[in-house]
């Protein structure tokens, strides 16, 4: 319905124009229903007009001579946004085109009323208003569609944050971490936790894309890292399971560029997988740079990947520092479209020398650099020292245990060359062992002792790798290249594990034994290099008895604790240390 309103004081005036729009309606089939109301006045006009809402206002020529300066603007800002079309109606042509031009009125009618002159100007006004109305029908339909989709956004951000807390990232010293969303929603990820045994693993991810589509990938990758991680999964293992989600659930034009890192915070040894990223940037404690450059596809590209050998083995010190960044950054552009590159982050990564300042000087020169950002960007800073020290303070000690006895128990297995070559076994065995009565006391402890008795015997007995070409850093790369090719091929040996567990009151004995196929050790054995023999000192942390005997590829580790300290931690049992060597 179109909804006329006629002000004009003059009675036969407005009878005049009541008729002229009533036969022009009659006449149109746009205005077959039409609604005329009269005032005799301006101020009339605006005290009805919230109440009559009109399509249209019609002003007399006694109105218009009557009407002060601004009615008319306060009668448009009663409108609101809405479109209300003004037409001033008159005796001369010329004068009425002036007094529009004045008050701001829409059109003109000049008397003699010509019916289809008004039709025609009531037809497009009218048109005119309901493209207006249209639009911002739309515009309260888009707004409100916006409103919704900023509410999911923010569900979506919470719920990514509730996957986050078990990361690490805001609690150490030793991760400063930088994540630019170009979008309110982030496809770039980065998450971290503590793994059993010092082991501190990290994950830079790019989606591809942006905004909440490139949002969703982070749900499935980081739910399987942070259930992975805290059960000591390998590095490899990791890989394969995130690899398999991703090319399971995105579609196909979706992938994640990531670099998946361990540091082994005891053996001060850095794995690190690239997959599509930028080369991330290691900088010594002397100054050098060391690219680590992609060796793999992204993630979720293949159904399976070869990720064992796309992992650099790397022995890192405490004055090291390593860098990671998304494409994000290395893509930003200047106001002359000039690419900010690799070259110069890891050029800025070398020439500044304060530690404590690169991280904010790095990102300070790139956003001086880009007139705009055209991608969500990340970049990380890792330093090692911090690390070392972060996991000293998380030294596996076992807590309060019950006043109960612990429990005594013993498992004993066999793995042969099948579970050798294509699994990861500790795990899903300290899963077992956590099962045992008072094993779940001491997991930390129990990880970082059978994992480094197992790794020893699939490395030298079963495989018979030296650890001598640890010597050096290139054949500290040499050894686990090496290592990867034999066990890839391996086709014969066995490895043994027996584990006994004896309590006694508020303390008690774990003694773990592990025996393999190999030859034994030899009577020349000793640490040899800079980067070998590690793992006796990291033993001797944690055991009060190691026997190892020459010839013989038999090992046995006995780990003993106290009572109760005032701290609630447990008091290792005795103070000595026996290394033995039966002849």
């Amino acid at each position: 319905m179109l909804r006329l309103l006629i002000v004009e004081p003059v009675e036969s005036e407005a009878s005049l124009l009541a008729g002229a729009l009533r036969t022009a309606a009659e006449e149109s089939s746009e205005l077959a229903t039409v609604a005329i109301a009269i005032e005799r006045n301006m101020a009339a006009a605006l005290s009805s007009f919230t109440t009559r809402k009109p399509s249209m206002v019609l002003i007399g020529p006694g109105a218009a001579a009557e009407s002060e300066p601004g009615e008319l603007d306060r009668l448009r800002a009663l409108a609101g946004m809405e479109p209300v079309p003004t037409i001033l109606a008159g005796d001369e042509r010329d004068r009425l085109l002036e007094r529009a031009l004045a008050m701001g009125a829409d059109e003109i009618m000049a008397k003699p009323y010509d019916p289809r002159d008004v039709r025609l100007k009531l037809e497009t006004l009218g048109r005119l208003a309901r493209f207006g109305s249209s639009l911002l029908a739309q515009r309260d339909h888009f707004r409100q569609s916006n409103d919704g989709f900023l509410q999911e956004q923010a569900s979506v951000r919470r719920m990514f944050s509730n996957l986050s807390r078990e990361s690490c990232l805001n609690g150490s010293r030793a991760i400063r971490h930088h994540l630019s969303p170009q979008a309110l929603l982030n496809g770039d990820v980065v998450a971290a936790a503590w793994g059993p045994g010092g082991k501190l693993v990290m994950l830079l991810g790019d989606f591809t894309g942006h905004g909440l589509a490139a949002a969703i990938g982070t749900v499935p990758l980081t739910s399987v890292f942070y259930s992975m991680v805290p059960k000591g999964f390998s590095l490899v293992r990791i890989l394969q399971e995130l690899n398999g989600k991703l090319h399971r659930l995105l579609p196909g034009n979706m992938f994640c560029c990531a670099i998946l890192l361990e540091l082994d915070t005891h053996k001060r040894r850095l794995r690190l997988f690239n997959g599509g990223m930028p080369s991330a940037c290691l900088r010594r404690g002397s100054g050098r740079v060391r690219q680590l450059e992609s060796r793999q596809l992204p993630l979720g590209v293949l159904a399976e990947i070869d990720a064992a050998s796309a992992i650099v083995h790397i022995p890192v010190e405490a004055d090291d520092t390593l860098y990671l960044w998304s494409d994000g950054l290395s893509e930003l552009r200047s106001a002359a479209g000039e690419v900010l590159g690799q070259r110069r982050i890891v050029e800025a990564v070398s020439r500044i020398e304060d530690e404590e300042e690169r991280f904010d000087r790095i990102l300070d020169e790139a956003f001086r650099f880009a007139a705009r950002q055209a991608d969500d960007l990340s970049l990380v800073e890792l330093r090692f020292g911090a690390a070392f020290a972060e996991a000293a303070m998380r030294a596996p000690v076992c807590p309060r245990l019950p006043v109960r006895r612990v429990g005594e128990w013993s498992v004993k297995f066999t793995l042969g060359p099948q579970e050798l070559r294509d699994a990861d076994p500790l795990p899903p065995l300290l899963d077992v062992l956590a099962q045992t009565p008072g094993a779940a006391h001491f997991r930390d402890a129990l990880t970082v002792v059978l994992g480094e008795l197992f790794r020893n015997a699939l490395e030298h007995g079963v495989i018979g790798l030296d650890s001598a070409m640890k010597a050096s850093e290139v054949g500290f790369a040499e050894y686990y290249h090496e290592l990867h090719r034999r066990r890839r091929d391996l086709r014969h040996g066995w490895i043994q594990v027996a584990v006994r567990c004896q309590g006694r009151g508020a303390g008690g004995v774990l003694e773990v034994v592990v025996d393999d196929s190999g030859s034994g050790f030899p009577a020349n054995w000793s640490r040899r290099g800079n980067y070998a023999g590690r793992g006796l000192p990291l033993l001797r942390s944690f055991c009060r008895i190691l026997e190892v005997q020459y010839g013989s590829s038999r090992v046995r580790a006995v780990l003993e604790w106290g009572p109760v300290d005032g701290d609630g931690r447990l008091r290792p049992g005795g103070s000595e240390f026996s290394l033995r060597v039966p002849g």
